[in-house]
């Protein structure tokens, strides 16, 4: 199986500012522990069934595409704002900067698939057996610090080109993570809940439209956009900032999926001595 590293590697390439490649591909070479954490996860995820509160811990935290999409959503309102604004000869990268940010939630709200917060649903439902996931008593506490106060930034943020650069490496961790992570979900179903080949297709949609060019292209959509905002702005990103929000996300997901598995570990445990007292 390919590891996280290898599978974003093939999108910085494709990168045409040097600056962008090199900030990226230090932040992951510099995260080789935390990527390994976060790969240890899913592999140790699926290798048990995992009583249900359990499963509905890790559903309740795991994601969340209508809030993700929303601040999407919103940086791209104030992108539009500022273009309005501007000088014409400026608004024409401004507007395109806005069509590119807006991409990233284009499936999430469901434009040309089913809506992913819907998808998610049905998916989390599907594998705890109900829909109490969704219940507070399942949520951790301070959990995922980095996309909390990213989404944060893109609906208020003073600087809509720090937003744009915060950003980017979400949509390629994403793409990493979907892609490591699916190959243990198609194991976990199989092995652990002994599902068989029938209904595999609707129970693991949610994780099957996000291969492929789903994530990769949200990506590839942000660094056009983030080339855009910056020529519109007639400056250059920070790419000092570039390297330290990527690291900055990758070392709080790891810490974020080592709290996960406590959390479910003690639930299971907790669990099954309930089942036997």
């Amino acid at each position: 199986m390919k590891r996280i590293n290898d599978i974003v590697e093939p999108e910085i390439a494709l990168i045409h500012a040097p600056q962008a490649q090199q900030a990226l591909r230090n932040a992951y070479r510099d995260c080789t522990e935390s990527l390994r954490r976060i790969e240890e996860f899913f592999d140790a995820f699926s290798t048990m069934a995992w009583h249900p509160d359990a499963r509905r811990i890790f559903f309740h935290n795991w994601r969340s595409p209508g809030i993700g999409s929303a601040s999407f959503c919103a940086l791209a309102f104030r992108v539009l704002e500022q273009a309005e604004h501007a000088p014409q000869h400026r608004q024409v990268l401004l507007l395109r900067t806005a069509a590119r940010v807006s991409e990233v939630s284009r499936e999430d709200v469901g434009i040309g698939t089913t809506n992913h917060q819907l998808l998610y649903d049905r998916f989390a439902t599907g594998l705890t057996g109900d829909d109490q996931w969704k219940l507070d008593r399942y949520r951790m506490s301070g959990a995922k610090a980095y996309l909390n106060a990213s989404r944060r930034y893109r609906e208020n943020g003073e600087d809509l080109g720090v937003a744009i650069i915060r950003s980017l490496p979400e949509e390629l961790y994403n793409h990493g993570e979907f892609a490591y992570a699916t190959p243990c979900f198609v194991a976990w179903r199989r092995d652990r809940l002994g599902r068989g080949q029938e209904g595999v297709k609707e129970d693991l949609q949610f994780l099957h439209d996000h291969l492929g060019t789903t994530e990769s292209g949200h990506f590839a959509a942000l660094v056009r956009g983030m080339e855009d905002y910056f020529a519109a702005a007639q400056r250059e990103p920070d790419w000092q900032l570039l390297y330290q929000a990527s690291r900055q996300l990758i070392e709080n997901m790891a810490t974020h999926y080592g709290l996960l598995m406590q959390y479910m570990q003690a639930a299971h445990t907790r669990s099954e001595l309930e089942a036997v007292a």
